[in-house]
């Protein structure tokens, strides 16, 4: 205990200290902290669902401290759909459980970095738990708005929104909204570092991110996974006049998006006028990377087995877990390398160790 009680007040090791250099792929030396909060966002009637996860100092027990998904949902009757789904899908598809702790923000962090987190459609805040969670043991803090309309329990309601440009716009407004009440300092996390401000998205949240880096001067970095962030169908990102260092998470079994989507991301890579990093993620589906992979059949692509995307063999994908831990190490070492400078972390970025076969080019 008294290890963790060191670890807890002092910083990550660099690349630059006589430490060993960082895992990426492993928890940080906080805890993570998590906490709901409400926004306030032009254009929407009512005040958006959010969460907030932050580095927190180390207590007794943290261990015994962890809550299934939906415990973390505020609406009772929401949090009852969420655990029936949750309980009624395949094992080993969605996340059983996420790292959450009551202990209050770490102290003596200094001004962490934030990160903004923008879901895919029809899903949650909490679709990037267990990366946000992660990020937050390595020191940064992390928010996550539901977009109202286009959430599973819209879905589930029988309206989950529409893949279209007003969709876009209230969601990239979400995104800057809840960067905008980290940053004033109205949420109970370590002091945040306005200079350093990243964005990552899943599906039509990789494209929100996209577009919020276009349009939110504060951002100075993006990941998107499962989408590419510049495409004809959703106008109004340019790759090419893109100069903030984005890295693009491609899923090579992503029947959601399909090859095509998959040669937009790639298009994308080559185009982007900045640093860019594509990943591809071998055996990868479109929910590989989501807590809620498997709670609808819709959400199946990333679980168990399926055909592949070209030429229909059967196969296995990798196993959620895994997908989840490698886009978050992922997560991990990008917004290092991009908002705190991390030479240790860029060159992981080249060579990852994760648990999933992952390939890095890097431009």
């Amino acid at each position: 205990m008294l290890l963790l009680a060191t670890l807890a007040c002092t910083p990550p090791p660099r690349a630059d200290d006589s430490a060993a250099p960082v895992d990426w792929a492993a928890p940080g030396p906080w805890s993570a902290g998590t906490a709901p909060f409400s926004l306030a966002v032009e254009g929407r009637d009512a005040p958006v669902p959010a969460r907030v996860w932050y580095p927190a100092a180390r207590t007794e027990g943290d261990d015994s401290l962890e809550a299934s998904l939906d415990a973390l949902v505020v609406d009772e009757v929401d949090g009852a759909t969420l655990a029936g789904l949750l309980a009624a899908a395949p094992p080993g598809c969605p996340t059983a459980r996420t790292v959450v702790t009551t202990a209050p923000p770490a102290a003596d962090i200094g001004a962490a970095p934030l990160v903004a987190f923008s879901h895919c459609h029809t899903c949650l805040g909490l679709s990037g738990a267990t990366i946000a969670a992660h990020l937050a043991t390595h020191g940064v803090v992390v928010v996550a708005p539901d977009h109202e309309g286009n959430t599973l329990f819209d879905l589930l309601a029988g309206d989950g929104g529409s893949l279209d440009e007003e969709t876009l716009a209230g969601r990239a407004r979400d995104v800057s909204a809840a960067i905008d009440m980290a940053l004033a300092g109205d949420l109970e996390t370590p002091p945040i570092d306005p200079s350093r401000v990243g964005v990552l998205g899943h599906s039509f949240g990789a494209v929100t991110a996209g577009r919020v880096l276009a349009t939110d001067d504060r951002v100075k970095a993006a990941m998107a996974m499962g989408a590419p962030i510049d495409n004809p169908l959703i106008t109004g990102v340019d790759a090419a006049s893109v100069t903030e260092p984005v890295l693009l998470l491609l899923l090579e079994e992503d029947h959601s998006i399909g090859a095509a989507g998959n040669l937009l991301i790639e298009a994308n890579h080559a185009e982007l006028g900045g640093p860019a990093w594509l990943a591809r993620l071998p055996d990868g589906g479109h929910w590989s990377v989501s807590d809620l992979c498997g709670v609808l059949e819709g959400f199946m692509p990333g679980c168990g087995q399926d055909t592949r995307e070209e030429g229909g063999a059967e196969f296995s994908y990798v196993p959620a877990d895994d997908g989840r831990a490698t886009a978050a190490a992922l997560a991990a070492a990008f917004f290092a390398a991009t908002l705190e400078g991390d030479a240790d972390a860029e060159a992981w970025l080249a060579a990852p160790d994760t648990r999933a076969e992952l390939l890095v080019e890097v431009r």
